[in-house]
């Protein structure tokens, strides 16, 4: 049987999302500059599309 998730508020998730792209981003597996770009093309895309 599945394990039950952990029912989180909206800021509780927020700041454990912030804080695992800061462990990427230290740990030099995540580039701003490359998530921006990421970013920006996939709204680029939405948009078009």
């Amino acid at each position: 049987m599945p394990k039950k998730q952990q029912k989180e508020t909206q800021a509780e998730q927020s700041a454990r999302f912030k804080a695992e792209v800061q462990k990427l981003i230290d740990a030099g597996e995540l580039s701003h500059t490359e998530a921006e770009d990421a970013l920006d093309k996939l709204v680029r895309q939405s948009k078009a599309g």
